[in-house]
C-alpha cells in the first residue's frame, strides 16, 4: 500500500451534503491511496488511523458503496472462499482530482487586486498608520466599574 502521509479532501467531497465528515475523510483516503495503484485498506486499518471500531468503517465503506462513490472487488484465494484482498475503487463522476494544468502561479496578479482594493476603498489605512494612543482600553474588560 502507498505510504500515507495526509489528507487533502477534494472541494466537491468537502461541500457535498450526500456524505457525513467520516465518509468525507475516507473517500478522501481512497481518491488518495487509488490514485497510482489499487485502494486496498482494510477496515482495520481504517478503525485503528481515525479510532473507530471495524464495524464502524465497514458501514461507512458500505455506505460509500450504496451511495455509488466507490466501488468494491473482492480478490479470493485460490480454491477458497476465503478473502485474499479488497480494493476500493472510487467512481470519480463527482470529484475532479487532476492535477492542476496551468503553469502560472496562483497569486500571479495579487500586487495588481490590492492596488485595486486601495483605488476603490478611499477608507484603505494600512497596520501601520493606524493610531492608538487616545484608546481607552479599560473598556475592554467586563469588571470595568
Amino acid at each position: 500500500m502507498k505510504e500515507f502521509k495526509g489528507i487533502w479532501i477534494p472541494y466537491e467531497v468537502l461541500v457535498d451534503k450526500n456524505l457525513n465528515d467520516k465518509e468525507k475523510i475516507i473517500y478522501s483516503m481512497i481518491l488518495y491511496l487509488s490514485k497510482e495503484n489499487d485502494c486496498t485498506m482494510s477496515n482495520t486499518y481504517i478503525s485503528k488511523l481515525l479510532n473507530i471500531c471495524n464495524v464502524q468503517a465497514s458501514r461507512i465503506i458500505n455506505s460509500l458503496k450504496k451511495k455509488e462513490y466507490i466501488k468494491i472487488e473482492i480478490v479470493y484465494k485460490q480454491n477458497s472462499k476465503e478473502i485474499a484482498l479488497r480494493k476500493i475503487i472510487p467512481i470519480n463522476k463527482y470529484v475532479n482530482t487532476s492535477k492542476r494544468m496551468s503553469n502560472e502561479p496562483i497569486n500571479k496578479n495579487v500586487k495588481d487586486i490590492i492596488n485595486k482594493d486601495k483605488i476603490y476603498n478611499k477608507n484603505y489605512r494600512s497596520k501601520n498608520d493606524r493610531d492608538y494612543s487616545n484608546f481607552d482600553w479599560t473598556s475592554l474588560y467586563a469588571n470595568n466599574f
